[in-house]
């Protein structure tokens, strides 16, 4: 793209996921700045975030209208009523959200190549994890497309897979089998062969060997943003299956934005909800991004520590393997901890330990508490923790932090280690 001309237009398309988004807005600023269009296909959650990079925000409620047409505003009621559709309503979300793959890109595709076919885009910008509508609909307009993976490498997939597997208490073989023997998904295959002449290799199943994305053969490349030391590890299977697709990664490390620039963090999966509940929270001055930092800037000055907390803004979400999310057995049963257990738990071990009686002893706390109310439930902050819904957590690890507690996310771990952060990790979910 550096040797692209002026006035080009660029497409990105991204998923409601904070995580996934986040990396590609200095991306998309940069290429406004350079006198580009960018349009973004995105959830409304994302529209400020999006729009403060200069880019153009299209909702994909508007763009994929075989999607989303006469669905619930609410995502995650949307996929609820996705999986009642095709008689899965009563499965973990994870295993649904494999089985329904084929059916979701089915219906997205045809709304997202008649967006690349009115704007003609020089390239495409994708999520390769959650956003695969796009890989395959650029392929349909042969128009060149570029991943921005946000985990660590080609490697990084297939232990996600193993790690879901486990939530669900089975295998990736068990997963695999139960991916292939529901008939909707097979159906939807077929179809979108048919129809687009897709070159869909599955068998119904997760993509083979485990870890591999079958799309990710016909794209340009994929940036990836950590640096090759942090890779997962790649089986010799998978290695070679990459290498007879020539599938090409390159790792970029941190996209850190630049100071001030609004991230993506802190939305409801239902998006006049997090508005209703944002208008009526009482408005607090000193809880604001700027004043935040500026209280930050002034510790560091006095030679005063700062603790950064943040359990990311996945289990501190509304989604079903979020907030009050648990673990569901091989039988049926809810096991282990809701995200909010966790989240409560992780901020009360950091009051128990560095809590002062008074807001100028000890480290500054900054805890990042979500979009949840009443999110610290009994737990009673010390004076020296200031807690927000959302922290400006790039311009914090720049500015200058003694300890950051973490949920381990990709995008959390590289700004970190940029900044040489130390870090104390409390993984909760996926590839944490």
């Amino acid at each position: 793209m550096a040797g692209s001309n002026p006035g080009q237009c660029f497409v990105f398309v991204f998923p409601m996921a904070s995580g996934h988004i986040n990396p590609s807005l200095p991306i998309a600023r940069s290429l406004v700045r350079l006198g580009h269009e960018v349009h973004y296909v995105c959830a409304e959650q994302m529209r400020s975030a999006i729009q403060g990079t200069g880019a153009t925000f299209h909702s994909e409620r508007d763009v994929e209208p075989e999607m989303f047409e006469g669905q619930p505003l609410d995502v995650m009621e949307m996929f609820v009523e996705l999986q009642r559709e095709h008689g899965i309503e009563n499965e973990p979300f994870l295993q649904a959200m494999l089985k329904l793959k084929s059916i979701q890109l089915e219906r997205r595709l045809p709304g997202l190549i008649r967006f690349l076919q009115k704007f003609k885009p020089a390239a495409v910008v994708y999520c390769p994890l959650s956003s695969i509508e796009a890989a395959w609909a650029a392929k349909h307009e042969d128009v060149p497309h570029i991943g921005l993976n946000t985990v660590a490498g080609p490697g990084a997939c297939r232990l996600a897979l193993e790690a879901f597997a486990k939530e669900l208490s089975m295998t990736v073989e068990e997963l695999d089998d139960q991916l292939r023997s529901f008939q909707p998904n097979l159906d939807a295959e077929k179809r979108l062969k048919s129809k687009y002449g897709l070159g869909l290799e599955s068998d119904g199943g997760l993509d083979k060997p485990f870890g591999r994305m079958a799309h990710l053969s016909h794209a340009a490349l994929t940036l990836v943003t950590t640096t090759e030391d942090f890779y997962d590890p790649v089986t010799p299977e998978l290695q070679k299956a990459l290498e007879a697709d020539n599938a090409k990664f390159v790792a970029v490390g941190a996209l850190l934005d630049e100071a001030g620039a609004e991230r993506a963090a802190g939305h409801k999966s239902n998006h006049q909800a997090h508005k209703d509940d944002a208008s009526s929270l009482p408005e607090d001055d000193s809880l604001s991004a700027a004043a935040i930092l500026e209280q930050v800037i002034d510790a560091r000055k006095s030679g005063r520590k700062v603790v950064l907390a943040s359990m990311g803004t996945v289990i501190t979400g509304d989604f079903q393997i979020g907030w009050e999310g648990r673990r569901t057995g091989k039988d049926g049963q809810l096991r282990g901890l809701t995200g909010r257990e966790l989240c409560q738990a992780a901020w009360g071990g950091v009051f128990d330990a560095l809590g002062a009686v008074t807001a100028e002893e000890g480290p500054l706390l900054v805890v990042a508490l979500g979009p949840q109310p009443n999110a610290l439930g009994e737990l009673v902050p010390p004076a020296n923790a200031l807690c927000a819904p959302v922290l400006p957590q790039v311009d914090l690890l720049k500015t200058g932090v003694d300890l950051f507690l973490t949920h381990g996310g990709q995008n959390s771990f590289t700004e970190a280690l940029s900044n040489k952060v130390p870090l104390v990790v409390c993984p909760g979910f996926g590839d944490q």
